[in-house]
């Protein structure tokens, strides 16, 4: 007999990670969690524009945000009272545990709340777990699933064919001459910080001749746009898109060579779907421990930028310097087949 029939649970809800970084770093835990679960309904619980994420796992799982506003006891309260689409919860995942967090799965009745006990929390815990501190998000969530079913997922490997997408027009034109012409991708993260990497970006396109660009971002359009008019581009082109959809975001993916990115989020999502891509990363900026992906099937090829003005490169377990930018570009010419 399946768990899920022999603990009766139809309905789960899962308190996803806080920031949306680490969204992608639960998928191995949700994927996990939907195939224990193959019958029951999967309601997910996160913060306020954190939610695309979760429209790339391959089931359908309702996904809540909780608004900036809804934060303190009082209020999340409110909110979950009136959050009427989530009722009669068999089971509840914490997977941010905190003691707000703890208080989402009491505040819906949950007959069995799982977590781990690292406070306060553990008061409004059915079932609560000793951690590993030093534990990655992923290993840490898939962790609570092996404590509360007994197995374990050590084996697990998580990635995801890709799918047509949703065709974006204006996009689509550019694709229309008679040999297609090979498009890089490029993903950026908030344009704060890359607007203080103006000069990185110039020497990145001008080691290009007669490349075309597509940018995407969920920021407003008109950021990028006045950001990108101080980049000298050369004879390269660059094109805009910006846009929350997962189905765009796919139909990209099937288009262009490969992908060029500067956070995890979308780094993440890379790894998951299998893109041929390069991560640059900030090596002086690093607020926190680069994800392993330790379940994912494939891993990132990352370049590490630094102001004093080292790059390395590491992939695997390979590691090896990069004198300058036009280096880094023959590389990525190499990978991309440009």
């Amino acid at each position: 007999m399946a768990i899920s029939e022999e603990r009766n649970i139809r309905k789960i809800l899962v308190k996803c990670p806080p920031l949306a970084e680490d969204a992608f770093h639960a998928f191995p835990f949700l994927i996990a969690l939907s195939e224990e679960f193959p019958k029951a309904e999967i309601n997910l619980l996160c913060e306020e524009n954190s939610s695309l994420a979760y429209s790339f796992l391959p089931y359908k799982a309702l996904a809540y945000e909780r608004p900036k506003d809804k934060l303190s006891l009082i209020e999340t309260h409110h909110f979950c009272a009136n959050l009427n689409d989530i009722f009669n919860v068999d089971l509840f995942f914490d997977l941010e545990n905190t003691f707000n967090s703890s208080f989402i799965g009491f505040n819906f009745r949950s007959k069995e709340r799982v977590g781990y006990g690292v406070g306060w929390n553990k008061y409004f815990l059915t079932k609560k777990f000793n951690h590993i501190e030093s534990q990655s998000i992923e290993k840490k969530c898939l962790n609570l699933l092996e404590l509360y079913t007994g197995k374990g997922f050590q084996d697990l490997r998580i990635s995801s064919g890709r799918g047509e997408g949703v065709q974006i027009e204006k996009i689509e034109q550019l694709f229309q001459e008679p040999v297609p012409p090979k498009f890089i991708l490029i993903m950026l993260d908030n344009f704060v910080n890359v607007s203080k990497e103006i000069a990185k970006w110039t020497q990145f396109f001008d080691c290009f001749q007669n490349q075309k660009f597509i940018i995407w971002s969920m920021q407003d359009e008109d950021m990028i746009s006045e950001l990108f008019a101080n980049v000298d581009l050369g004879d390269n082109e660059l094109f805009m898109h910006r846009g929350a959809n997962s189905k765009e975001l796919l139909y990209l993916f099937n288009k262009v060579v490969g992908v060029v990115t500067n956070n995890v989020w979308s780094e993440s999502l890379i790894a998951y779907y299998g893109v041929n891509a390069i991560s640059f990363i900030d090596a002086d900026n690093l607020s926190l421990n680069l994800p392993k992906y330790d379940y994912f099937k494939l891993k990132p090829q990352r370049f590490l930028f630094s102001n004093t003005g080292a790059i390395k490169y590491k992939y695997l377990d390979e590691e090896k310097d990069f004198a300058e930018m036009n280096l880094v570009v023959d590389h990525l010419h190499f990978q991309f087949k440009l």
